[in-house]
């Protein structure tokens, strides 16, 4: 009783309510609305041809594509396995190399007949690729208001068609100088909805937009409002977001291509630290966090006509966020000139849709739906990959240990009998049922599946389904995608292939790979090699190989959590959920029919939950309330209150742990007041502690090895994690080579770096990298990074002698062991980092590290510290750290840098030291000491260093912090260790214990209260 198009007469459909009882008759006079309004000419450019009868339509399907084999479903959903005998292998394909008939012929190669990207028009800036640049984001020059419609101005009259405000003016449904779609985009089933998504965004506020994979909404939906007549007006431009920044690339790349373009002209992208793009600019792909950084400078967005926001239903903490600021500003009226556009998986779009429920008015949202365009894909399962391959896991013995320990207790007859009654009894979407399905299978198929344990990848199964593939091809000739859980398992897979002397092409993705390494996913393959794609669920969305025919899904995926009671990031084993099954069997059948086996038995899926945890609830929050703060303002309490309005609310003691912290590390007062040290670090695209370490090193003159530490850390390590194996085992290379005896992976990556620049000025760069297993598009990435971070700190003033030449910004002394650097740099890292440090402690055991939680801890296994022998005596050694992660029994923290108890003391938030009882409190470490001069110099430092960085920070002049305190604050850094006996973690803070008069005895490093006044002159 209810019908969706676009008019307004007998029936609302914005209202999504009919005004009056909807007729025989009214609903003719409706199709010949339709008639009119959407002639849809072949070109898709131009002024309308002749109504095209209804009939047609159906006939507009480009034949290329090619019908689905009998009997077989491609569905959104798992698909059952059409058309194959259950249980049995797939046949091999004929000849051709199961080339599909009639298949869509592979897009001409650059340079073989593809169009080649058009020079540059006269009056368009050159498009720059500088890193950074100030982020002046997305401006461009304005023009005249009266210079153009109103994106709103168009109306749907019945019988009339689509008129503007000017009566009998001639519509133009796209912009004169728009260049013509390519072909291949008009072939794509978004292409043949541009009318009614176009028609939807312009009587919208906020639209959505709900497409399967293959649609092509990412590439085509942001071209399409970029071209529309009057949608957006000149001065503005189109933003489209994107979660991961390889994504904002490689999109940015293929729409420009796509349209004969220069990248950087008329299309580019933004990602962090990387602009590409001009003042002629119209559509810009960004990161998800470009944007909310943009929120900084221009709260009402006005630079952007239409923000786009794709892969909303990965729900990121970035986009929820994004999402949750959007709405408080629409509802506000903050926005009226910004069209949104959500573009979803088909998954989850009504959600979206109620949360933006409101925005329209009276407007009810519902998602656009947009088909996808794949061939038949063939779902299969743990069973029928142990069929093909005569596989079975191996039975465990003994007790074990952990999760996966123990004992099997034999496969009993009743476990297979379970496994085959769970076999036959499967009746669910995913799955078509049969009458006599488990018979199919073999008893040592079904004793498999007893076997088989949940969050467990079966290297072995997956090396003989690569070989099987290669061999048979049961679905023609195409690249292998191979989904696993992390690195650890990728590296083991790819091991086992590369060493089974097959001709196979092996490719590795995951997250932290730079643009350029990513690239190789889409090439084709050299002649007589297989491609063999390794992945994380980074593939599932954000990646795209159009030659993949056979996906091998582990089931398995590592999925981050946050325990805002102890502060503790984990990152575990989970199995897939079924939102992600569906997203993976989606990475075959683009090119020809396609294949996809889970590797769980098929009567486990309807177990799995259905969709991934929002990040929103699995992360710490302490960046999205310092971005609320800076951005929305308000109170604690305002900030907790506006955060659960979000689609996934966090936790209200996450929020609270994130205040704590951010009050800790001074960007916020006790009172929960935004202080300019906070405003600082929110205006540096990195961690907030990150931040602080770059501010805190910048007054100590140490500005270029800390930007080189931060830059690492924002990306990742540059020693690359090698899959192949070295064949001089004697050579020494990677962080052992670097390290010399720093006992630091900060300092071993400041050496590796400032080496790679020196063998880079002598044109070895590329040979240096191969010799010492660095990764050069990481190194490149850093130096980019190193630059826009020392940039930053000259325009704020710093006045480092490393600077006051004309020397590039990006050049880095080499920091050498024990002097005034290594100290200063550490210092910094102990003043941000904080609380992050682990005390070293032997005791009446052998020597170990804890937290002041008590929680032992380790190194990271890849970190140079990992190995490290305790030196000294009890208290006086520690290890500062950035960031830790549970993995398994022990937590274990990253990159760790080995300082001593000076550093400790001088920069602890709160200390009080009673020299008659020879004891120390300091947060929540309680020790006793030797009482001698150091006490009086360390309360002196610790009376001068805060005030004096809080006068530097609040001037905008780093040069005003005193040289002559850096260089007393380095003598006592450097002094011998203060010994402190019988240390022990406590369970609350001085800070919280110690009331009344008893705390003018304290010496606190905070942020003093009355800098809001301050910040209000400011």
């Amino acid at each position: 009783d209810k019908m969706s198009a676009p008019w307004a007469g007998f029936y609302d459909f914005w209202g999504n309510s009919t005004k009056k009882p909807l007729s025989a008759q009214s609903f003719l006079g409706i199709l010949e609305d339709l008639e009119d309004a959407f002639p849809m000419p072949e070109n898709g450019d131009g002024p309308p041809a002749a109504p095209a009868a209804p009939a047609a339509a159906p006939a507009a399907a480009p034949a290329a594509a090619p019908a689905p084999s009998k009997g077989g479903r491609c569905g959104e959903v798992l698909a059952a396995r059409a058309g194959a005998s259950k249980g049995a292998a797939p046949a091999p394909a004929a000849a051709g190399k199961g080339a599909s008939k009639g298949a869509a012929p592979a897009p001409a190669a650059a340079g073989k007949g593809a169009a080649q990207p058009a020079a540059y028009p006269s009056h368009a800036a050159k498009p720059h690729a500088a890193p950074g640049g100030g982020q002046h984001l997305f401006e461009k020059k304005k023009v005249a208001d009266d210079g153009h419609m109103r994106a709103d101005a168009a109306a749907f009259v019945p019988g009339q068609g689509l008129v503007t405000e000017a009566k009998d003016a001639e519509v133009k449904s796209r912009r004169a100088s728009a260049p013509e779609m390519s072909a291949a985009s008009k072939r794509m089933p978004t292409y043949e909805k541009k009318d009614w998504i176009i028609a939807g965004i312009r009587h919208n506020v906020v639209s959505i937009i709900s497409g399967d994979t293959g649609c092509g909404k990412s590439t085509l939906i942001p071209q399409l409002v970029c071209d529309a007549e009057n949608l957006v007006p000149d001065d503005k431009v189109v933003v489209c977001t994107q979660p991961r920044r390889v994504a904002a690339i490689t999109l940015a790349e293929y729409v420009a291509k796509d349209r004969r373009q220069e990248l950087g002209d008329e299309v580019g992208y933004q990602i962090r630290f990387i602009n590409k793009f001009c003042e002629s600019t119209r559509l810009i792909y960004a990161t998800t966090a470009i944007v909310l950084r943009r929120l900084h400078s221009e709260p009402t967005l006005d630079s952007i006509g239409c923000l786009i926001i794709d892969e909303v239903h990965e729900r990121d903490v970035y986009t929820d966020f994004l999402l949750l600021l959007l709405k408080e500003a629409m509802l506000n009226g903050r926005m009226p000139h910004l069209k949104v556009v959500l573009m979803s998986a088909t998954v989850k779009a009504e959600d979206f849709a109620n949360y933006f429920g409101n925005v329209n008015g009276q407007t009810a949202l519902k998602p656009v739906k947009i088909p996808g365009r794949m061939f038949p894909v063939e779902d299969f399962y743990f069973e029928d990959a142990c069929e093909w391959v005569s596989f079975s896991p191996p039975e465990r013995s003994g007790k074990g240990k952990g999760k996966k320990g123990g004992r099997d207790e034999g496969v009993t007859e009743d476990k297979i009998d379970a496994v085959y009654q769970a076999i036959q009894k499967v009746d669910t979407p995913q799955v078509r049922p049969g009458k006599d399905r488990a018979d199919d299978y073999s008893e040592k198929t079904l004793k498999a599946c007893a076997l088989w344990r949940e969050c467990e990848v079966y290297i072995d199964l997956v090396e003989e389904l690569v070989y099987y593939f290669h061999k048979s091809e049961p679905k023609g000739d195409g690249a292998i995608l191979i989904f696993l859980p992390g690195w650890g398992d990728i590296a083991k897979t790819y091991m086992r292939l590369y060493k089974s002397g097959e001709n196979y092409k092996l490719i590795t993705l995951h997250s932290l790979m730079t643009p350029e390494q990513q690239h190789e996913a889409f090439e084709r393959p050299p002649e007589g090699f297989r491609k063999v794609v390794l992945s994380t669920n980074i593939a599932e969305a954000s990646v795209t190989i159009d030659d993949v025919v056979y996906v091998i899904d582990t089931g398995v995926r590592k999925e981050r959590s946050y325990d805002a009671g102890t502060g503790v990031s984990a990152l575990d084993a989970k199995m897939v959920t079924k939102a992600n099954a569906i997203q993976r069997r989606g990475r075959a059948g683009r090119c020809q029919e396609g294949l996809v086996v889970h590797l769980f038995p098929s009567f486990k899926f309807k177990d799995f939950e259905q969709f991934p945890i929002p990040q929103m609830l699995s992360s710490s929050m302490e960046e999205v309330v310092l971005q609320s703060k800076v951005i929305h303002g308000g109170s604690n309490s305002e900030i907790s209150s506006m955060l659960t309005n979000s689609m996934a609310a966090p936790q209200p003691k996450a929020v609270d742990a994130a205040v704590q912290l951010l009050k800790d590390m001074n960007c916020l007062t006790r009172a929960g007041e935004l202080t300019v040290l906070g405003k600082a670090v929110a205006a540096i695209p990195v961690q907030p502690n990150v931040a602080k370490f770059l501010l805190i090193a910048a007054a100590f003159r140490c500005i270029k090895p800390a930007a080189c530490v931060a830059a690492f850390l924002s990306i990742k390590s540059p020693f690359q994690q090698s899959v192949n194996e070295s064949s001089d085992k004697n050579k020494v290379t990677g962080k052992d080579y670097f390290n010399k005896g720093f006992c630091s992976d900060h300092l071993t990556n400041i050496q590796a770096y400032v080496e790679w620049r020196r063998e880079t000025l002598r044109g070895r760069g590329d040979d240096f990298c191969d010799e010492q297993g660095l990764s050069p598009e990481t190194l490149d990435m850093a130096f980019m990074m190193v630059q826009q971070f020392v940039s930053f700190m000259v325009d704020a003033g710093y006045d480092g002698d490393d600077v006051t030449g004309e020397g590039d910004y990006g050049e880095v002394d080499p920091v050498k062991k024990a002097s005034d650097a290594d100290a200063l740099l550490k210092a910094a890292m102990v003043a941000g980092f904080m609380p992050n440090l682990c005390v070293l402690y032997r005791g009446q055991r052998s020597p170990y590290w804890y937290l002041d939680s008590n929680e032992e801890v380790s190194a990271f296994r890849g970190s140079v510290n990992a190995e490290y022998q305790m030196g000294l005596t009890d208290g006086e050694e520690w290890m500062v750290f950035s960031d830790s992660m549970k993995m398994g029994r022990f937590n274990s923290i990253m990159d760790s840098s080995l300082v001593f108890s000076p550093f400790v003391l001088l920069f602890a938030n709160a200390l009080m030291i009673d020299e008659k009882k020879n004891e120390i409190r300091f947060d929540k470490w309680y020790a006793y000491i030797q009482p001698g001069p150091w006490i009086k110099e360390l309360l002196y430092l610790r009376s001068k260093v805060i005030p004096s960085f809080k006068d530097a920070i609040e001037s905008r002049d780093l040069s005003s912090f005193p040289r002559d305190l850096v260089q007393r604050m380095t003598d006592f850094l450097r002094q011998r260790p203060i010994r402190l006996d019988k240390i022990e973690a406590v369970a609350r803070s001085i800070d919280e214990e110690v009331t009344g008069a008893a705390r003018k005895h304290m010496s606190f490093f905070e942020w003093p209260e009355d800098v809001g006044e301050e910040e209000e002159e400011q």
